[in-house]
């Protein structure tokens, strides 16, 4: 069956399928019809009912193109590609452009509609051209090839959609691979480390370019020797620089790195850093070897005569001690020069006056004239030399224009300058004066005093010569602080008011404790407030400063676990109610704490001791007669004695056990006591216990004798706990 792809220009194409037709269909023919893309089309029963366009919509970068497709479906129901019949147009030509086969060609940046045109029937889709996008990155230069710690800039080129192109290197990003090879900067700077291949690569986004880079070392590919075609004469030296060219242009200094020689032999010599010594008339070349690169120079040593000898510098006066270096300079047959200050024989006339050692160091002995002669193989030259004495120019005085506070020293000094130059130290020579010397006082030596505030001149003479200086006495300034008292050893927990005493220059005192700077080495020890209010937080030892404009002070704290103490009297006397200790705990550490308690005797024997367990805000109250002195160690109940109570650890000693304690923050203890005034007549009195530090070693008798005393007791020597307030 044969198949006719048409598009319907006109009438005349309708005309001449229909004639096909009916010439297949009268001869009995096989059917020939007419064949739209891959469907069957017969003209005569069926027509174009749609058209769809394919992408419905679409967005280009410009520079790319878009192919549209285009689907016709017909009156039977069937359908068939027409994309390269239909007649293809845009609406916006300068946007975008189409072609026959309904590729649409970008042209700017903007929109258009695209329609096909199959049959009298228009189908359209809406074509967005945005801007052109980066297609490709090309690295330049390619294959470079670069010697170790030398360097490329490469470049990246992004080329766009539109066939523009734009510099791209300091916005890609930049690799190098391996990194041991190659390393490249953020805009592209590739340095070579180490011989080697590497691949770099410029990315944005998936967008990426490379490029491949060798590392090989450079090649020697000569040796230049300088200076060229040297003359010499005998025991004088040149030095000959070895300068390498390699296969990358660079050049180095191997003067140190080549085997010199030279030819032939004796008459000159070179040593391993190109250092070439005339040794005898005549013609050598000398070499440069590195490998089998060699480089040359040609050297002849000549004898030149000496013809005449120049001193310098020339009439030269000096003061006695004072040196100078003369330099002899020989002048020879071929123009040259040299310098024979260490060959010539050096002499002084009269004899006396100046002393030349053997090099021309020419120092004055005594005042005079002298000549001045050097002399080598029947060749001199002459030079004067004056010796005159030093005359004083001028005096200064150190420190100028001084402020000296009341009450202070300052030592001034005189430095004398000479017509030679030279600078003497005059302090000790000249005569001092002071304008107002009840204002500023002036020892022989220099030594200002302030006595009172004002200003006064003060003028060194030495015979015609003087200097004055202007100077102020100020006011007091503070020389030290003394921090009252100088050490200090408080119970944890304990205040204690610290003073500043200011100790100005005049010798006075100033109370500064509240204008001064406090501070603590160990604040987590004891801290200090700006009023110099000192609080002990923790047992240990720190050092509290003073400090104003740059002078300061010390002084030295020690914290000790807290004892409270309190005395007991007349317990059990009959006529005399029961005496009451309270304890309490503060809740400073937040939890419960151990009151240990220590009892003595009159005879300062330790009676009885037990631990009491006191829950915070708790309160226990304990009876002297019947808790703290009814079960003594001895079985003697005490009249008189001293009750001592250490707050410890409740939480590394829940049994409160007062032979084994660790003292830790701190307990507030009372006692009430009813006292006999007459028969019938009482006072009650309330006293504090007194807070105090404990020392390591009396805590370790307090423990040492209540283990004695729960060890030998039987049961007597342990106190009671009396009554508890809150559950502890």
């Amino acid at each position: 069956m044969t198949f006719i792809s048409f598009r319907q220009r006109s009438g005349t194409c309708v005309v001449l399928a229909l004639i096909l037709w009916l010439i297949a269909n009268l001869t009995g023919c096989a059917a020939t019809q007419v064949g739209i893309g891959n469907s069957q089309v017969d003209p005569a029963s069926k027509h174009v009912r749609s058209i769809a366009i394919v992408p419905h919509t679409a967005a280009v970068a410009l520079g790319n193109n878009q192919q549209f497709s285009a689907t016709a479906l017909f009156s039977d129901g069937s359908q068939g590609d027409v994309t390269g019949t239909a007649l293809w147009l845009s609406a916006q030509p300068r946007v975008a452009s189409a072609n026959a086969g309904g590729m649409i060609i970008s042209k700017t940046v903007g929109a258009t509609s695209i329609s096909a045109v199959y049959e009298s029937v228009r189908a359209s889709s809406a074509l967005t051209v945005g801007p052109p996008q980066l297609a490709s990155i090309a690295v330049t230069p390619q294959t470079p090839s670069l010697n170790p710690k030398h360097s490329v800039q490469l470049t990246a080129t992004g080329i766009f959609t539109d066939r523009t192109t734009q510099d791209l290197s300091s916005m890609v990003t930049w690799a190098s691979t391996p990194t041991s090879v190659l390393t490249i900067s953020a805009t592209g700077l590739a340095s070579a480390n180490s011989p080697g291949a590497a691949t770099v690569t410029a990315s944005q986004g998936s967008i990426t370019g490379s490029d491949a880079l060798a590392v090989a070392l450079p090649t020697l590919l000569s040796i230049t020797l300088s200076p060229q075609s040297i003359v010499l004469t005998p025991a004088h030296s040149t030095q000959l620089k070895a300068v390498g060219t390699y296969s990358d242009a660079s050049t180095q200094d191997l003067s140190g790195t080549v085997t010199w020689g030279a030819s032939p032999s004796g008459i000159v010599a070179v040593n391993s850093s190109g250092l070439a010594t005339a040794k005898a008339p005549g013609a050598a070349t000398v070499t440069a070897s590195q490998g089998s690169i060699t480089g040359s120079d040609a050297l002849a040593v000549a004898l030149p005569t000496l013809r005449s000898i120049t001193l310098s510098p020339q009439s030269i006066v000096l003061t006695p001690a004072h040196s100078t270096q003369l330099k002899a300079v020989g002048t020879y047959s071929d123009a040259s020069t040299q310098d024979i200050s260490g060959m010539v024989t050096w002499g002084a006339s009269p004899s006396g006056i100046v002393a030349l050692n053997s090099s021309g160091l020419a120092t004055a002995k005594a005042l005079g004239g002298a000549a001045i002669t050097a002399v080598l193989n029947a060749v001199s030259g002459m030079d004067t030399v004056a010796v005159v004495a030093p005359t004083l120019n001028s005096i200064s005085i150190i420190p100028s224009g001084a402020s000296i506070p009341l009450g202070e020293n300052q030592q001034l000094f005189a430095t004398g300058t000479y017509n030679d130059g030279s600078k003497r130290d005059l302090t000790s020579s000249v005569q001092w004066a002071s304008s107002d010397p009840t204002i500023l006082s002036l020892s022989g030596l220099g030594m200002a005093t302030a006595d009172s505030l004002g200003s006064v001149t003060v003028t060194a003479t030495s015979g015609t010569i003087s200097a004055t200086n202007q100077l102020q006495v100020g006011t007091a300034v503070v020389v030290s602080f003394t921090v009252v008292p100088a050490s200090s050893l408080l119970a944890l927990g304990a205040q204690e008011q610290l003073s500043a005493l200011a100790n100005f220059s005049d010798g006075t005192t100033q109370d500064m404790t509240a204008s001064v700077s406090w501070s603590t080495a160990d604040p987590t020890i004891a801290n200090v407030n700006n009023q110099g209010l000192l609080l002990a937080k923790q047992v240990g030892n720190t050092t509290i400063s003073v400090s104003s404009d740059s002078v300061g002070g010390t002084a030295s704290v020690g914290v000790k676990p807290l004892m409270a103490l309190s005395y007991f009297s007349n317990a059990h006397t009959s006529g005399v109610a029961d005496a009451t200790v309270r304890l309490t705990n503060p809740g400073v550490t937040g939890g419960n704490l151990c009151a240990e308690i220590y009892v003595f005797d009159q005879s300062q024997q330790l009676s009885e001791c037990c631990g009491c367990l006191v829950s915070p805000d708790g309160l226990r109250t304990l009876s002297v007669n019947g808790d703290l002195t009814s079960n003594p160690l001895t079985g003697v109940q005490s009249r008189t004695g001293v009750v001592k109570v250490v707050p410890a650890d409740a939480s590394v000693n829940p049994s409160c056990d007062p032979t084994v304690i660790a003292p830790k923050a701190s307990l507030a203890a009372w006692s009430t006591n009813i006292q006999k005034q007459a028969a019938s007549a009482f006072t009650i009195t309330e006293t504090t216990f007194q807070p105090g530090p404990l020392g390591d070693d009396e805590l370790a008798a307090l423990q040492s004798q209540c283990s004695f005393s729960h060890t030998l007791g039987s049961g007597q020597g342990v106190c009671s706990c009396g009554t508890v307030a809150g559950a502890p």
